[in-house]
């Protein structure tokens, strides 16, 4: 358990780090480039073995191992949003016309998006099961992520053309955001019923994965809000 916390809080520092960048570049920002540079890849990840226990507790394999793939791929998404961040700054150079033709793909929209969480993840979640404590109503939480995962579907649909070159219809971004179904509010307001001995999924874990995802609806809104009309 230690090994995989301690894993864990150096991802969280650098994805911090990163998503702030983001932010700053989606408005409009222009960071130095060697804040463009990741200091974790998702081989790193991908490769990172922990230490089994045998009379000690620690965390279920596959549950680490679901995790941390969701990690890699998020990763791997920075990266391929920073490289082409990095690519398009290079382009403004005079008589580079490769590198900007590399980097045009990714324009679009009020600047660069970041693809984040899919609607996909964000359904199939899953979190530790209680017994002998209270928990969250399992098929509350499932229906209510199921909810969650088509509003961001819907949204980041509107915002995909921004990654391909291509511009973002701001009045079909505005109507997206209205009909996704759901708002930030939503997810904050969100409650389940409490089970007990019966099982449920474990509170603190549901709540952590739910302010994740405010602020990632939230994210997609503003993209999809600043998009010129």
């Amino acid at each position: 358990m230690v090994g995989v916390d301690s894993f864990l809080d150096w991802a969280a520092v650098e994805l911090r780090r990163l998503h702030a960048l983001v932010r700053v570049v989606e408005n409009g920002g222009t960071p130095e480039p060697a804040e463009l540079v990741p200091r974790i890849t998702p081989t790193e990840i991908r490769s990172t073995r922990f230490n089994t226990t045998r009379f000690f507790s620690g965390y279920r394999d596959s549950e680490v191992d679901d995790f941390l793939r969701i990690v890699e791929r998020e990763f791997g998404n920075l990266h391929t949003f920073f490289s082409a961040v990095s690519a398009a700054a290079l382009a403004d150079a005079p008589g580079d016309d490769s590198r900007r033709a590399a980097a045009v793909r990714y324009r679009g929209g009020p600047g660069f998006f970041h693809p984040g969480a899919t609607g996909a993840e964000a359904a199939a979640k899953t979190f530790t099961r209680t017994r002998f404590r209270a928990g969250y109503d399992t098929a509350q939480v499932d229906a209510f992520l199921g909810r969650v995962g088509q509003a961001l579907d819907r949204l980041q649909a509107m915002a995909e053309p921004a990654r391909d070159g291509r511009p973002v219809d701001a009045a079909s971004a505005t109507a997206a955001s209205a009909t996704a179904g759901l708002t930030p509010r939503d997810i904050v307001d969100a409650r389940f019923d409490t089970t007990w001995l019966t099982g449920g999924y474990s509170e603190y874990e549901v709540d952590d994965f739910l302010d994740f995802l405010e602020h990632e609806l939230t994210r997609v809104q503003t993209y999809l809000s600043r998009t010129p009309s």
